[in-house]
């Protein structure tokens, strides 16, 4: 599809739709998080949920491309979650300026508790979408994300 830029209309667009949904689906998860008294961001459940599927640690910089924030970010991000006890840094013994992040077992309760939370609150997002149109939206999206990469300075 070609755009036209005199008769744009950008609403007809990808972009503002990617952007709203990804707003509404941060602030729908602050709000999941807040009415179960849980102290976390969108942020730290993904890295909650990565470290747990991951036991034996990550090495941080591998983290911080994982979840694609830049090292500066994540390191923030990780001493936020070491101060709450949901994580914690151990220097690697075969590179000592490397540090492997693990989920401590604080991390794993809040995770625990967390999972059936999200799964439900997946559900609901999903909710009057068929089987094929979720498949046929991540294809869409990862079309999306490797033009992005191709054309990214």
């Amino acid at each position: 599809m070609e755009i036209n830029i005199d008769k744009s209309d950008f609403n007809k667009t990808l972009a503002p739709w990617i952007g709203q949904t990804s707003k509404l689906m941060t602030l729908y998860i602050t709000d999941v998080f807040k009415k179960h008294r849980v102290n976390l961001t969108k942020e730290q459940w993904i890295v909650l949920k990565i470290l747990h599927e991951d036991q034996d640690g990550i090495i941080q910089n591998e983290l911080a491309y994982v979840t694609g924030r830049n090292k500066g970010s994540l390191t923030r991000l990780i001493n936020v979650m070491e101060k709450n006890h949901l994580v914690v840094r151990i220097p690697s013994e075969e590179d000592s300026r490397k540090n492997l992040v693990y989920i401590t077992n604080e991390g794993k309760k809040t995770f625990a508790k967390m999972k059936p939370i999200m799964l439900e609150n997946i559900r609901i997002l999903q909710s009057g979408i068929s089987e094929s149109e979720i498949k046929q939206f991540i294809a869409i999206m990862t079309k999306i994300q490797n033009n992005l990469k191709k054309h990214t300075i």
